[in-house]
Order: structure tokens, then C-alpha cells, then sequence
């Protein structure tokens, strides 16, 4: 089960790997189109839209598609829809922005219909709740095509659910044409001529083979009213590396071939680390050259996240246009950092600087290595790291290297070492037996065994199927409250958490912890955030301590996954004095 979701997504993958020594594998591919995911859109101001078309067009790319305009579990739209029971969760109306800004560039769109997270554990498995779904995509795209079908730019749809390789049947592959004949065949009657995209993504670990994915998708496809086959290339996310490509897309071609050689077979190709920060241009580059032989064009996830001159540094931009103009990639490294230094401010704390590196091109970021493992990545420009949640009475190792924006990474600075203090123990824990409450409910695969797992002091072991641990796939915030009793003086709050990236299992972006004596007005006392801990799996603790003048009788323990589509897991709340 946890492997279908898909944002189901990161394994360890290399970090910027890309070394000056590796050459690019070939030249000439370039990407023509860009996912966008509905709320960076809302974001952008009429101007920007504008803007980012224009840069778009001027990196040769004239493709966008939404995402999805709908969310069918929240009952929501990115714009004014006229759907019984749906609101608009947009500012603006981010599907007409699109519209305006792509047809005056002369640009295409493709609209995605819904997005739902119960596709993660329903899937192809569950035949009335794609049944349900295939009604509301009808609906949604009627709505869509009677608002805004005088565009020109509206070039085409795109469906959303993410079909992977998890071992299935041909009942369930059933499910699966039954839904695409019924949204595709509606569409191509609503809006003949107009091609439909799915995007289907794969995890070598895990799963059908790429001979078993062909045959599934050679059923599939012979069945199914589907134009263009995008798969994503998955190496981004950690799903797949760059050797494992060919073989994958070249199983996708043939199931084209042999079932529907009328279809397009595009990449999607992924443009971020498994950090969700820009990926070096080589890197892009040689995973589009590594499936070049299979696809006609290039979607990516995503060019107006990653790329765009908007969003992230400009030398990423820069540096693929200069890929583009000259057909090679730079690959002159940065110099060396130099004079790294490191004191111990606290028993949780390690802070880190050094002397900055120089580039032809520019530098963007600086690679943090702990003990010899890479933990984290500097991108806001100084020469400075925190390096927070560490273990205490604890000695680290630490060196530093810089990056360019086309990939390329320097030599390791020297080596400086620093020793955390040992803590203030707080040994009661007040919250241990207590009863409390979760705005979301654990996933039924992975649940909340008896409502007593988050206080019952027992610890899980780092693998994911220990019933200690209970899991929700979700991107939304959700929190718990501890009912403490009586209002007690608090000096320590902090939560267990797993990451284990194979199977999409990420340590939540923050931690905000808060305290209240009624249960209604909840004062905030502080907030953990992501430690930098590398990609292995392991358990962590995301503490806040030595508060003072902290007191309450509810503790609430509110958590901001990742934006992804992945898991959290949690096995313990603990409130000390």
C-alpha cells in the first residue's frame, strides 16, 4: 500500500552529482513544456504571468499544463466554477490568468482536471470510487469548456491520477480503461481534436518489471482513448537513476507500439533534487539525453518551479540558455571554500562559516557535509550554516563545497570539528498515558492502533511497519492536542519521526508547538523545522527545550508535511519537566 503513493516518491539519489569531470552524454534535446502547480499561479501578479511566458518562450518552451483546476476530496476549483458543492480556494482565477498570459504569447495550455489524495491508497483497485471520480472529471471539464473555451491557447486536457508500477491486475487494469474511455471518450466529444495527457510514473524498487509495466500498459492503452503518454522520468524525486531510464521508457515505447502507435510518448522530465531544490543543468540534460531514443518531446516538473528566473536563482536560467545557444553545458568548477569554522552555540546547535568560492559562471549554493555524508545545501547566498536537532555531547566532522548552476561542485574545504554540550535533562514526562485528539485521522494501513500510540511511550524501530508508528499521506497541516490534566508547567516538547525516502516516508517540513488552558486560545511556543539529516533512514526527535514561563494543560502539536504527495509517520508526543 505505501508504495502507490506516488509522491510515493524519494529514494536517495545523488546530490547535484554532476562533478566538472563528467561530461554531458549528448546535445541538442530541449524541453518544450512545464507542469505548474495551481498555487504558485495564484501567486503571480498579471505582470508575472506575463513574464513568465516570456521567459518560457524564450527558452523555447510554449507548453504549460495546470495540474489540476479541482480538488474532488476538498471540494474545490482554482477558479469561479459553477459546480454544485465546490468553492473557489484561489485568490484569482488562476485557469484565466493562464489563458490571457498563454494566448497572447501565443503559448499552449493544457488543463488538468481534479487532483483527489485518496488516489494514493484507492488507486486502479477500487472500481465505484474511479467510477465516481470519471463523473466529476465530466463535470469539471463541461464547466471548464463552457467558461473558457473561446481561448485559443486551450490546446488540451490533462488527467491527473498518477498510474504506477505496483503489481496489479488485469481486473484492475479493467478499472482503469473503464475510467479513461469514459472521461476520454466525453472529452474527445466535447473538444474533438483536442489530445488528452496522462503521466504515469514508475519505482524500479518495487513492483512490476519494465516487461510486466509493458503488458499492463499494452492493455491499457489498446483500450483507452489516451493521445500522449508523458512518463515521468522519476530521477528528480529518487525514484530511478539515469542508467535505469532506458529501460523503463523503452518498455513504455514498445506497449505504445504494439497497442496505440497513433499516441505520443513524451518525457516528463523531472528538474529538482531529492531535496525539491533546482537541479543542476547537466544532470537535466543528460536524463532527457539517456531517453532521447524513445520520445518525441519534453514536458518537466517543472520548469516554472525550478527554473524560472521568478522562482530560483537566475544562473539556472541563464546557464540553460547557454545550453541551448552553444549545445554544451558548463563545466568549469568553482574554486575551493576556504577558512571553515565551527562553534558549538548550544547543545542542539552547530554553526558553521567560511570563506566564499568564485565561479565563472556564479555560484548558487554550497554543499554542507557531515561526518562525510552530505546533509544539507546553502542557497541563500552567505557563507554561513546553522546545523540544528543534533544530537547532544556529540563531536561532528564537518566540510563544505560549492556548486554552479549547470552542476558542477568543487573540492571539499579543509575539515573543522565541533562538540555539542550535554543537555538540561527534564526526566518526567507529563504527557505519558494522557489522552488526545488528531485533526486527521491515521491512514487505515497505518493506524492509530487504539487511540493511545502517541503517549504510550513506546518507541518504534526505524522499519515503517512497526505498529508503533502510525502514517498519513497528505500535503495538508494536521496537528494533535494532549489534554495534560491540569495546567502544569512545561520545559520540553518534542515528537518522533521516521524518514525512510524508498518508500516516501519525509520528516515534516516543521513542527509548531503550542500551549492552551482551555482547549480554544492555543499561544504558540515555538517551532522546530526540518533537520538536515541526509537521506538514510533513520528515527528522529524534533524537540523544543529549556522553555520558561511555559505553561498549560493542552499541548497541541500541529505538523507541515512536505509539499509532496508522501507519508508522515509518527510513533510519539512527549511533554517534559
Amino acid at each position: 500500500m505505501l508504495a502507490r503513493a506516488k509522491y510515493a516518491m524519494v529514494a536517495a539519489v545523488a546530490f547535484l552529482a554532476c562533478l566538472a569531470c563528467v561530461a554531458q552524454d549528448c546535445s541538442g534535446p530541449a524541453l518544450r513544456g512545464s507542469f505548474l502547480q495551481p498555487a504558485l499561479g495564484d501567486a503571480w501578479t498579471l505582470k508575472q504571468w506575463g513574464n513568465e511566458f516570456q521567459y518560457m518562450r524564450t527558452a523555447e518552451l510554449d507548453q504549460m499544463v495546470i495540474q489540476w483546476t479541482a480538488d474532488s476530496k476538498e471540494k474545490t476549483t482554482i477558479y469561479p466554477s459553477g459546480i454544485a458543492g465546490y468553492t473557489q480556494n484561489t485568490e484569482r482565477d488562476v485557469v484565466k490568468r493562464a489563458l490571457d498570459a498563454a494566448d497572447a504569447s501565443g503559448a499552449q495550455v493544457y488543463l488538468g482536471l481534479q487532483t483527489n489524495d485518496d488516489w494514493w491508497t484507492n488507486d486502479i483497485s477500487d472500481k465505484a470510487w474511479l467510477e465516481n471520480e470519471a463523473k466529476v472529471a465530466n463535470a469539471l471539464a463541461d464547466d471548464l469548456w463552457k467558461r473558457y473555451g473561446g481561448h485559443e491557447s486551450l490546446t488540451g486536457w490533462y488527467l491527473g491520477f498518477e498510474v504506477d508500477n505496483v503489481e496489479s491486475t488485469p481486473a484492475e487494469w479493467a478499472n482503469l480503461v473503464a475510467f479513461y474511455r469514459t472521461v476520454g471518450n466525453h472529452l474527445h466529444k466535447l473538444t474533438p481534436g483536442k489530445p488528452i495527457v496522462i503521466a504515469p510514473f514508475f519505482n524500479p524498487t518495487a513492483g512490476f518489471s519494465p516487461s510486466q509495466w509493458q503488458t499492463m500498459w499494452e492493455y491499457v492503452l489498446k483500450r483507452s482513448p489516451i493521445d500522449v503518454l508523458a512518463l515521468q522520468d522519476g530521477v528528480g524525486v529518487g525514484h530511478a537513476t539515469k542508467k535505469q531510464l532506458p529501460s523503463w521508457f523503452s518498455a513504455v515505447g514498445k506497449a505504445i507500439q504494439n497497442s496505440r502507435p497513433r499516441m505520443q510518448f513524451w518525457a516528463d522530465t523531472e528538474t529538482f533534487t531529492s531535496d525539491f531544490e533546482p537541479m543542476g543543468i547537466r544532470s537535466i540534460v543528460n536524463d532527457m539525453c539517456a531517453v532521447e531514443p524513445y520520445v518525441s518531446s519534453y514536458l518537466s516538473f517543472s520548469f516554472n518551479h525550478y527554473m524560472s528566473p521568478q522562482q530560483v536563482n537566475p544562473l539556472y536560467y541563464q546557464t540553460y540558455l547557454d545550453y541551448l545557444a552553444t549545445g554544451k553545458v558548463d563545466s568549469v568548477r568553482p574554486t575551493t571554500p576556504t577558512d571553515l569554522t565551527s562553534d558549538a552555540p548550544n547543545y542542539q546547535t552547530i554553526h558553521l562559516t567560511w570563506d566564499a568560492s568564485t565561479d565563472n559562471v556564479g555560484v548558487v549554493g554550497y554543499n554542507i557535509r557531515r561526518d562525510g555524508r552530505h546533509v544539507a545545501s546553502q542557497r541563500n547566498g552567505t557563507t554561513t550554516f546553522r546545523d540544528e536537532q543534533l544530537e547532544p555531547g556529540t563531536t561532528y566532522t564537518y566540510q563544505v563545497s560549492a556548486f554552479d548552476a549547470a552542476g558542477n561542485e568543487s573540492a571539499l574545504s579543509n575539515a573543522t570539528t565541533a562538540t555539542t554540550p550535554e543537555p538540561r535533562l527534564y526526566p518526567t514526562d507529563i504527557a505519558l498515558g494522557k489522552p488526545y485528539t488528531a485533526t486527521m485521522p491515521a491512514n487505515p494501513s497505518y493506524p492509530d492502533t487504539g487511540g493511545v500510540e502517541l503517549t504510550d511511550g513506546i518507541l518504534g524501530s526505524t522499519d515503517f511497519t512497526d505498529p508503533a508508528w502510525q502514517g498519513r499521506a497528505t500535503t495538508k497541516i494536521y496537528s494533535f492536542t494532549i489534554d495534560l490534566g491540569a495546567v502544569q508547567a512545561i520545559k520540553e516538547i518534542r515528537s518522533n519521526w521516521l524518514q525512510d525516502e524508498p518508500p516516501a516516508i519525509f520528516l515534516p517540513q516543521s513542527v509548531t508547538c503550542s500551549v492552551s488552558d482551555d482547549n480554544v486560545n492555543f499561544t504558540a511556543v515555538g517551532t522546530v523545522n526540518k533537520p538536515s539529516l541526509g537521506d538514510g533512514t533513520l528515527s528522529w526527535w524534533y524537540t523544543l527545550t529549556n522553555l520558561t514561563g511555559v505553561n498549560g494543560r493542552y499541548v497541541q502539536v500541529q505538523v507541515k508535511p512536505g509539499w509532496n504527495a508522501g507519508w508522515t509517520f509518527i510513533d510519539q508526543i512527549e511533554v517534559r519537566q
